[in-house]
């Protein structure tokens, strides 16, 4: 394909041709149940060294105006991929190399979970005079199904604390619960 796209910030392998970027976020968008931020998507894939972030935006955009993507909020900042998009991505999704395409999928999926993770948690950092506090809760439809609190040695190990368990609470919540049912 043509290298017409721009390459800044663009690693050896990655996309340099709008058809392929826009053949990505097509395939990405056909392997998620769920709307994808498009921001978060350009910048995901341009700090992976996979495509440009004006690329993939400017993707995003073609993709809506062409008929192959819905935005789901009227400022159209998240999409889902509609019967039309998802027939051009299964046509021609193999124009994208297998590595880059997977190597996307994950990084989204995983951005996708933590996005959900962070919905359905509540985090708060609080300074004292006797150190900082940190207290993590566990939500399901907004009602308290696990929280605890620590007293951390400082605001980075809160910070620390804070972006582990936003990893994976559930973890956390089933460690708790063996632990203390042992």
């Amino acid at each position: 394909m043509e290298h017409d796209a721009i390459s800044a910030n663009v690693s050896r392998g990655g996309l340099k041709s709008t058809a392929e970027i826009k053949i990505l976020v097509l395939y990405l968008l056909m392997h998620v149940d769920e709307p994808v931020p498009s921001n978060q998507v350009s910048d995901l894939l341009h700090v992976e060294g996979i495509a440009n972030t004006f690329e993939v935006n400017d993707a995003f955009h073609q993709l809506s105006n062409n008929g192959l993507i819905d935005a789901i909020d009227e400022e159209g900042t998240a999409f889902i991929i509609n019967a039309k998009g998802r027939d051009a991505a299964q046509t021609l999704q193999s124009t994208v190399p297998f590595t880059v395409r997977e190597k996307s999928l994950k990084l989204l999926k995983k951005m996708l979970k933590r996005n959900r993770n962070i919905r359905e948690t509540d985090i708060k950092i609080e300074r004292n005079g006797n150190g900082v506090y940190i207290t993590c809760s566990a939500l399901e439809k907004e009602k308290t199904v696990m929280s605890f609190s620590l007293q951390a040695t400082d605001y980075d190990q809160a910070l620390r604390i804070k972006e582990n368990f936003l990893d994976d609470p559930s973890a956390v919540y089933r460690m708790l619960v063996d632990m203390l049912t042992k």
